[in-house]
């Protein structure tokens, strides 16, 4: 059932990406100010709010079905190395976030540095911590879309790459 929904999730925010940029295009191609701000008005109101729900729906998913989900070493292993790049980098800007943000970051950095843990369970404690952090991250206005949209294929292939105990493939 959640990995039906995860699947699902995917092609939605995988559609509604292809919409914002085509409404980014849009923009930078209208003749007229009126239409520009005509595509501004539905990514703000439409296309934006869409991703935000999706997002936290699959991230959602995705804690609730961590626990059972067993992944390939290697695959975890790269998936938590873009997750630390990404970690260090909002941390550089830091003075841009608020405190909140920042203390969510260093419990996702602590994670992932545990020593004599698997990279797969470090992603599975990584995974329990990232669904707050998204929710946070429109509040203080981060760029999780943007980051989403960058690495999202490297989620979706490490779930689709995982076994669900007790699923079929």
């Amino acid at each position: 059932m959640n990995r039906d929904r995860i699947t699902q999730l995917e092609r939605n925010l995988k559609r509604q990406y292809t919409l914002l940029g085509a409404a980014e295009d849009g923009i930078s191609l209208s003749q007229s100010t009126v239409d520009a701000v005509k595509y501004q008005m539905q990514i703000q109101d439409d296309i934006r709010p869409k991703i935000r729900d999706y997002e936290e729906e699959y991230f959602e998913l995705l804690q609730q079905i961590a626990p059972e989900v067993t992944f390939v070493e290697t695959d975890a292993q790269a998936t938590l190395d873009v997750i630390a790049h990404e970690v260090e980098r909002v941390r550089r800007q830091g003075s841009q976030y608020p405190h909140e943000v920042l203390e969510l970051l260093q419990k996702i950095d602590a994670k992932l540095k545990e020593p004599g843990v698997t990279a797969d369970a470090k992603l599975k404690g990584t995974l329990s911590l990232f669904p707050p952090f998204v929710g946070l991250s429109y509040e203080a206005q981060l760029d999780t879309e943007n980051f989403c949209r960058k690495y999202f294929p490297t989620f979706t292939k490490l779930i689709k790459g995982a076994e669900i105990k007790g699923a079929k493939k």
